[in-house]
């Protein structure tokens, strides 16, 4: 079986496009997928240290037991659990690869944002 990973947020207008582009963007059949409320404001405050830890515990998951190379950071236009605008959110998925990245060396990490028109767009 062939696995990436997506941390994404909880809210379903995304959860397709995420998976149709990661499949793609991968050429993986699966996609785990990791969601919270505002999962990019979380990694990138790291103030709430349980769901900070519960991530990165559904993160190893995928990891070992799936064999996930590739993970995706996902913001998102209109989001509840983190009502800033784009540019905001860009900084917080940067930071959040940024944090990712010391804990998991191994990954190769990208962000995405998906925009008002539920089209995904990778980060540069």
């Amino acid at each position: 079986m062939s696995f990436c990973t997506a941390i994404s947020c909880m809210d379903g207008r995304v959860q397709l496009p995420v998976i149709r582009f990661l499949q793609k963007r991968f050429a993986k059949a699966y996609v785990d997928l990791i969601t919270e409320a505002g999962p990019i404001r979380i990694l990138a405050e790291q103030t709430d240290r349980l769901k900070v830890e519960s991530i990165h515990q559904r993160l190893e998951i995928s990891v070992k037991y799936h064999s996930s190379q590739n993970l995706a950071v996902v913001g998102h236009y209109d989001c509840a659990g983190n009502p800033v605008g784009k540019e905001e959110q860009k900084i917080q998925i940067k930071e959040s690869i940024r944090l990712l990245k010391k804990q998991f060396p191994q990954l190769n990490i990208i962000g995405l944002w998906v925009d008002e028109n539920w089209q995904v767009n990778e980060l540069k």
